[in-house]
């Protein structure tokens, strides 16, 4: 049997979050519409009432989660003890320039009635920042029987809702 008598002093110390900041950027800035947001490499550091300070990364969210075009920034948000919290990453999104065929096919000779053979041709698209990357899922017209009057394939890419077009000489 325990007999306790007097008073018991508790000392309580709330850690209540007075501000967030992301004091290391994010590896990845620059996206492609689609792209989900990355925070690989992000530290996101929360300040208490006391003035301590903790790493509080792993329990942030993040909005948007997928890039699309016109977003500039992330809203990073962190909560507890139902206080919210948040900072922004300033990012970065490409948007499709225009394209180019930066390898002909295989194929440029033609008789009348065959089809077109895109193997072997490489189509890169080009963005808002100058950057580039060849891609797949194009489309191409005619895609039926050539006819004698057919000099040119005209070839189509959409990403983001934008769609460019070039054209590939066949004879």
């Amino acid at each position: 049997v325990v007999e306790v008598n007097g008073a018991l002093l508790f000392e309580v110390d709330l850690m209540i979050t007075t501000g967030v900041a992301v004091t290391k950027q994010p590896s990845k800035t620059t996206y492609f519409i689609g792209e989900e947001f990355d925070p690989t490499g992000m530290v996101v550091t929360a300040t208490f009432a006391d003035d301590t300070t903790a790493d509080v990364t792993e329990d942030c969210t993040f909005s948007p989660e997928t890039m699309a075009e016109g977003t500039k920034s992330v809203a990073v948000t962190y909560r507890r003890a139902g206080i919210t919290k948040t900072a922004a990453v300033t990012v970065t999104v490409r948007v499709l320039d225009h394209i180019a065929i930066t390898t002909a096919p295989t194929k440029t000779a033609y008789k009348y009635g065959e089809t077109f053979a895109p193997a072997g041709m490489v189509v890169t698209a080009y963005y808002t920042d100058e950057a580039s990357r060849a891609v797949t899922g194009y489309t191409y017209s005619p895609t039926g029987a050539l006819k004698l009057s057919d000099t040119t394939i005209t070839v189509s890419y959409t990403e983001g809702g934008v769609t460019k077009t070039t054209t590939q000489a066949i004879t």
